[in-house]
């Protein structure tokens, strides 16, 4: 790369402008309308449309008021902000989190028991206060003429961002120790970061970037373009037909137990060109096989030669043990990156206790070793304080960390953002609940372990912040910047917090929680009841599926380490039957067939000369969609039409 783009003050405060004015948006439009779901990736619609916005909004000053116009720099440091705190809307995180923490009091009833099993358990200074006063208007909405009851929500506002500072720290840490590996030994493509740098370039010398120039740029932009063009026209005019294409899913039942869903959207289409083509084919494989093993599962009633998944009572289904073995091979990937860093890691090591290297990379390093163990011990003993035990603690930060620091290196090395985990997996739940088992807890310990590894903390499968920050340091060199890179991110993530929670409580108290946030708490505590009632053992039939996964991938690993020509990746496995590919596969599947066609007959000159067409068609998306917000905030301000979802 060239010398990288300069961080300044000017894009700080815009940054933090643009976070708070999208997030108003997001909530009191989209939300409230019913019109928008903007965060669905770890890079969500949510950060990329409104820099599409901020790009043509540019390219008009330099056209009309050249000497404000934003430099590239400023525009990218806009990107990263934006997607630092771009999952925290909506179902990526904030919904779940006001529901959660003001729900405990208000769904207790006498049917569900909560109040007698678990609420003597229940760390309550992390909820909103339970009086009436604060939790019944929050659920069914504010008389007329009361006020918001802020003082009931300010403690547990501070609680959640508190710790949540303390997860951005200790990501921003992580990703700072191991990003010269990444970049240098393994050479990770960065496609997210690639794509705004394409975008920008040229806008230093002229007006439009170097990108619009081309033609092929433009066929992408109209092929997705104006089908949603047209199909704003059916807006007014009802009887048209709409175009379903780039929409609709599409179900194939090849039999009653082995089918598959078929779904195109361009924005994954343009950044997963940019993916190598042995990780699209390991995903594509290993969905469709996960496929298979799944109806040959309900086809024998999961039980293989005898072998029954699970002891009796905890016996999963057959998409469960697809999950464990995932499981596995997730956890083996992030040991194996790990293992792979070692003498990276030893040099960093030597460089913080003797001092000798370049002084500010010790310094960074240094500086970076402690804000990891400050902040680890912070999260750690925020646990504790919820009622953990410290092993379970210790624990359960180390499971979620592994699987956060795994997606966020390897959305870093595919450019697919919807690598989305699954849920039971995610914060190291199914692993100290279901393959340990839940009897070794104290009621208290399991209690707070569940809050602890619920939505509410620090995202869904759509994670706050990692996914994003090893593009910051790919965009932004952090020798030359520590100072503002690290500002940039430390500002961006609590002004975006703190705006969504405002707003989304805000929202509630004015329409009614139960009808914009839904009952998406409840079955937290009712997983607390069934374990409270019902200890889970140590399952050594699950561990033996867990450990099948691990032993995979290693296998993989260690083919593709001796064989420079084997196809697989481990990725795949350890993705194999997650949301995101159940739904994109076939996304994947078109790219990578365009990409070997392309480079088996044209090279790396055809590849490349193929670029603009994937951007145009994710540009042409993106503006589509705020077209048709645009046209709805106009015409249709008490409707809208949702043109952006799964």
């Amino acid at each position: 790369m060239s010398a990288p783009p300069q961080i300044t003050v000017r894009a700080i405060v815009l940054g933090a402008l643009t976070i708070a004015a999208n997030f108003y948006y997001i909530v009191n439009v989209g939300q409230r309308l019913g019109i928008g779901s903007y965060v669905h990736s770890q890079f969500p619609m949510a950060t990329f449309m409104p820099f599409v916005l901020w790009l043509f909004l540019n390219t008009a000053l330099r056209a009309l008021w050249p000497r404000v116009a934003l430099s590239r720099g400023e525009l990218l440091t806009l990107f990263s902000m934006l997607w630092v705190v771009g999952t925290i809307p909506q179902l990526g995180w904030m919904t779940y989190w006001t529901s959660i923490v003001g729900a405990p009091s208000y769904f207790a009833t006498a049917e569900n028991q909560w109040e007698e099993t678990f609420f003597s358990y229940l760390p309550w200074h992390v909820f909103a206060n339970a009086s009436p006063r604060v939790v019944d208007p929050f659920w069914f909405g504010l008389s007329e003429g009361a006020s918001i009851p802020w003082d009931g929500w300010i403690g547990a506002i501070g609680q959640w961002l508190g710790v949540s500072m303390g997860m951005v720290v200790f990501g921003f840490c992580l990703i700072a120790l191991f990003h010269k590996q990444w970049v240098e030994a393994e050479k990770l493509t960065f496609p997210l970061a690639q794509m705004p740098l394409d975008l920008t370039q040229g806008f230093e010398g002229k007006r439009w970037p170097e990108l619009f120039c081309k033609p092929v740029f433009w066929i992408g932009f109209a092929l997705v373009f104006l089908p949603i063009l047209y199909n704003i026209a059916t807006y007014f005019a009802l009887g048209l037909p709409p175009i379903e294409f780039y929409w609709k899913f599409y179900d194939l039942n090849l039999t009653p137990d082995f089918f598959l869903t078929v779904r195109i959207l361009p924005l994954i289409m343009a950044v997963t060109y940019l993916c190598p083509v042995d990780i699209l084919g390991s995903m594509i494989f290993f969905h469709l096989l996960a496929a298979l093993k799944i109806a040959l599962m309900k086809r024998t009633g999961f039980s293989i030669g005898g072998f029954a998944v699970g002891a009796a009572g905890q016996q999963p289904e057959a998409q469960n043990i697809i999950y464990m073995e995932s499981y596995g091979a997730l956890v083996f990937i992030g040991l194996w990156s790990i293992y792979l860093a070692r003498r990276h890691l030893r040099q960093v090591w030597h460089q913080v206790c003797s001092g000798q290297g370049e002084p500010r990379q010790v310094a960074l390093y240094r500086l970076a070793l402690a804000g990891l163990i400050l902040s680890a011990l912070s999260v750690i003993g925020w646990g504790v304080q919820l009622g953990m035990s410290l092993p379970v603690a210790i624990g359960g930060f180390l499971l979620m960390t592994l699987t956060y620091f795994v997606i966020a290196k390897l959305v870093a090395a595919t450019g697919f953002a919807y690598l989305l985990p699954n849920k039971p997996h995610i914060k190291g739940d199914s692993f100290l609940i279901e393959l340990i088992g839940s009897a070794f807890q104290s009621p208290r310990s399991l209690v707070a372990f569940k809050v602890f590894t619920s939505n509410a903390f620090f995202g869904t499968f759509r994670i706050p912040a990692w996914p994003a920050l090893p593009h910051c340091f790919r965009l932004f060199s952090l020798e030359r910047q520590p100072g503002r890179l690290t500002a940039m991110v430390l500002i961006a993530f609590p002004i975006g917090f703190v705006v969504l929670a405002v707003e989304t409580i805000s929202l509630a108290y004015e329409g009614g929680g139960l009808i914009f946030l839904g009952g998406k708490a409840n079955w937290i505590f009712e997983d607390m009841v069934y374990l409270l009632n019902n200890p889970m053992l140590p399952d050594l039939n699950k561990w033996a599926v867990w450990f099948f996964g691990f032993g995979e991938a290693a296998l993989i690993a260690l083919l593709r380490g001796y064989f420079h020509w084997f196809p697989l990746h481990p990725i795949g496995l350890a993705f194999q039957h997650t949301f995101g590919l159940r739904l994109y596969w076939f996304s994947l599947f078109i790219v990578w067939i365009v990409k070997i066609i392309l480079l088996r007959y044209g090279g790396s000159r055809a590849y490349i000369a193929g670029k603009p067409l994937f951007y145009g068609l994710a540009i042409g998306y993106v503006v589509g969609v705020i077209f048709s917000m645009i046209v709805d905030l106009i015409w249709f301000p008490a409707e809208g039409h949702s043109m952006h979802g799964w």
